[in-house]
């Protein structure tokens, strides 16, 4: 059986490939995927802005929503037909790795543990996790959403009357979103896209700003910054605009390889915190079902736009991603 897939064949280069089914191993399952998004480090990714990349050519995304349709006897968390999140977050379950195909001329192509650009995908158990239905929404809980709320429920809500969200994409407005179920006072957000300040408006932010510095002429301190936007000067710029004795920066943005930071003493000496996502290695099956739960009645839909794009599409939802044209490119298998 053949299935089309987007293939990242060279930096910059995302084909549409056939590739056939292989035989399940230990710890897999084969999913269907309907839906699926992109998110920025799928581009970092394609432009091979991570590294050498020593896995080409290979299937890409890590954020997706499907049915199981087989698995292995080893697998225990799902069953066939359950629907299911494919995530880049580690939950309970086999980690099996990675996985190869053949593509239609025999030519081996690549994949990670979790895969989500094509119509089927071969999927690590612990990349899983069980969904009550099929909802495009639910693609958000793959990357974004999940990343957001769990940086705003590893904080001390009670201390915190202030927090500015810095870059509006798909985890900006989720961490805006966050922050105003947690009813966290006062929420700022910045971005220099005008229309993403509006969605962050419509979603809980109190106050918008187009640039770090109105900011800093304001000479507004803050109890948390979190820095969404993957620019390093950027991240610089944060660590000036946290307050002293308590203040926190969270990095969630991912950096192109090869970013350093440099940075005075005195800030750390002053008390300010340096923080990423992801503080704890627990079980995060249990996170999971509770930031679903939280979303679940939420209106999401204009993560998306008004614009589903076919898997043969796949460049140009690239491509109007890249523009600022879309918050979150929507993929329909």
């Amino acid at each position: 059986m053949f299935f089309n897939a987007a293939v990242l064949k060279k930096k910059g280069k995302v084909i549409i490939d056939k590739l056939s089914l292989p035989k399940l191993k230990f710890g897999q399952s084969l999913v269907k995927i309907y839906y699926s998004s992109i998110c920025h480090t799928q581009i970092q990714e394609i432009d091979g802005q991570r590294g050498i990349d020593n896995y080409l050519p290979h299937c890409l995304g890590h954020e997706g929503i499907g049915m199981v349709i087989d698995k292995h006897n080893s697998v225990k968390k799902v069953k066939n037909l359950d629907s299911v999140c494919l995530s880049w977050i580690n939950s309970k379950g086999i980690n099996s790795g990675g996985t190869s195909y053949l593509n239609s001329k025999g030519i081996k192509v690549n994949a990670g543990p979790v895969h989500t650009f094509s119509e089927y995908a071969v999927i690590s158990e612990n990349k899983i996790f069980k969904i009550d239905k099929v909802d495009k929404q639910k693609v958000l809980l793959g990357c974004a959403l999940p990343t957001a709320y769990n940086v705003i429920d590893d904080l001390d809500i009670s201390k915190i009357n202030s927090i500015c969200i810095i870059g509006c994409g798909g985890l900006g407005i989720s961490c805006v979103i966050a922050s105003k179920d947690y009813r966290i006072k006062k929420i700022f957000a910045v971005d220099k896209n005008k229309t993403k300040l509006k969605f962050a408006k419509k979603n809980g932010a109190n106050e918008t700003f187009e640039s770090l510095e109105e900011i800093k002429n304001k000479q507004i301190r803050f109890d948390v910054i979190i820095e969404c936007t993957g620019q390093i000067q950027v991240l610089k710029k944060c660590i000036g605009l946290s307050k002293n004795f308590g203040g926190k920066i969270i990095v969630i943005g991912n950096y192109p390889k090869g970013n350093f930071l440099k940075i005075d003493p005195w800030h750390i000496i002053q008390g300010k915190s340096l923080l990423g996502a992801w503080n704890d290695t627990l079980n995060f099956d249990k996170k999971f079902r509770k930031f679903e739960k939280k979303t679940k009645n939420k209106n999401l839909n204009f993560f998306f736009g008004d614009k589903i794009y076919k898997l043969t599409d796949i460049n140009k939802a690239i491509n109007e991603f890249k523009k600022g044209k879309i918050i979150r490119p929507l993929i329909k298998m």
